[in-house]
């Protein structure tokens, strides 16, 4: 086969290919169209919402925009704690690794006992965290609350 005998096939292969792109390219626009078209009949019906609202809507925007900067807050606490246990578990994890290394049975308990006691140290330190968490929460919640209903 020669170039030329390819040439009207290639041609009729690339006219196929921009028939199918032209399809393409004007159920796209049609979709588009009609979905724009959708969302004007949707939004027109819509009722105007009032300009002058009432003074309790405002406040409960207050409210839930404080409530949830409120548990934004405590989220980044509760998260700030556990990346501190998880850090000081992985840690002690790798202390642990390290007891194989004791040259004496008081060596190998010396370091136990501190890997126990940095352990408990670690655990007693995340309850008084979360503790101090939940009730710092509790008392801006009832802030708001008091706040709100006054």
């Amino acid at each position: 086969m020669t170039a030329q005998t390819m040439t009207p096939q290639t041609e009729s292969v690339n006219k196929a290919f921009d028939q199918v792109f032209e399809c393409f390219k004007k159920a796209t626009d049609s979709t588009l169209q009609m979905q724009q078209d959708l969302w004007r009949q949707w939004t027109a019906a819509w009722p105007a919402f009032p300009k002058n609202l009432p003074p309790w809507t405002q406040q409960v925007q207050r409210f839930e925009e404080q409530w949830s900067q409120g548990m934004t807050e405590m989220m980044r606490k509760y998260q700030q704690t556990w990346e501190r246990q998880y850090k000081t578990g992985m840690e002690s994890f790798e202390e642990a690794f390290h007891l194989a290394e004791a040259k004496d049975p008081v060596e190998f308990r010396k370091q136990v006992m501190g890997l126990w006691q940095k352990s408990f140290e670690n655990l007693k330190e995340l309850a008084e965290a979360q503790t101090t968490h939940f009730q710092a929460a509790i008392e801006k919640w009832l802030g708001l609350v008091k706040k709100t209903g006054a």
